[in-house]
């Protein structure tokens, strides 16, 4: 994947920590990923996945730009994992900025379907019975998954940049300061 938004080194306490103390997510969980899908091939589908890509990234700029938000993209049209089609994917850490995003994607999600998933270390039972839909249920490809419990990857993990995407959404940032 490759990330458009980064988790800032700088103001790491923003990024990973809820305003309001005591408020976290049931353990196991230690942060959620939005998948949405889309189609590569359709232009359409393509289409409305990037706009809707760049609607988040201006109505979330704030969370975008201190890391409470990860937004990560498919390097190409290859489908990885155990997804079925190509997808976009959003990482977010604080519970209050995830009841936002949900209630954001509920709206906004137009023909596109989003799967919601905790990250707990168990890949099967996050992707399959602690996963929300919105939209249309995609087949998950389980053989893909990792059958045993597992070290849940940092939040913000290692990366690289998406050259172009990326480039763009600090571009804005510097003219809105």
């Amino acid at each position: 994947m490759e990330y458009i938004t980064t988790l800032s080194r700088d103001n790491l306490e923003v990024a990973l920590n809820s305003k309001y103390p005591g408020l976290k997510f049931t353990s196991p969980i230690e942060y959620y990923d939005f998948h949405i899908y889309y189609y590569a091939h359709n232009d359409e589908s393509q289409e409305e996945s990037d706009l809707l890509r760049r609607k988040l990234l201006k109505e979330f700029f704030e969370e975008a730009e201190n890391g409470s938000i990860i937004v990560k993209v498919l390097p190409d049209s290859k489908v990885i994992g155990p997804h079925s089609t190509q997808f976009w994917e959003v990482d977010v850490v604080r519970p209050e900025v995830f009841l936002s995003l949900l209630t954001w994607f509920q709206l906004h999600h137009g023909n596109l379907s989003v799967l919601i998933h905790p990250q707990t270390g168990n890949d099967i039972k996050d992707h399959t019975l602690h996963a929300l839909w919105l939209g249309h249920r995609l087949p998950v490809l389980l053989n893909k998954l990792r059958t045993t419990n597992a070290q849940v990857p940092p939040f913000g993990g290692t990366h690289t940049k998406n050259t172009n995407e990326y480039e763009n959404f600090h571009a804005q940032k510097h003219k809105m300061k």
